[in-house]
């Protein structure tokens, strides 16, 4: 009984990890730095921007969006999202928790030391 629970287990877990590593691309990243950029009075439309730094593997994009607030509730340091980055166009596509995908600007990329 024991070795089927494992085996069970085991599969069930190897089911979700080949899923996960089909999903269109995207891969897991990590949310290094996070902050609200302070608004600008004469851009009001610009009340909304947030800078963070996403690392996927051993590159970190810093990045900035023009989103809501309730898009950005959950988001804190060390947190993982699924994204997947466009170098020619110089955009990062996040999965939020919800299941929408944001797109960030790359505003510049670095190698961690």
């Amino acid at each position: 009984m024991k070795r089927i629970t494992i085996m069970l287990l085991c599969s069930l877990t190897l089911a979700v990890a080949f899923t996960y590593a089909q999903d269109e691309g995207f891969q897991p990243a990590r949310v290094i730095a996070f902050e609200k950029i302070a608004a600008d009075v004469q851009h009001p439309e610009k009340a909304d921007t947030y800078k963070m730094s996403m690392r996927i593997g051993d590159v970190i994009y810093q990045c900035k969006a023009n989103e809501p607030t309730a898009v950005f509730n959950d988001w804190t340091i060390n947190k993982e999202f699924p994204a997947r980055v466009n170098e020619k166009a110089k955009i990062m596509q996040v999965k939020n928790f919800d299941g929408n995908i944001i797109d960030l600007r790359i505003t510049g990329t670095k190698k961690p030391k």
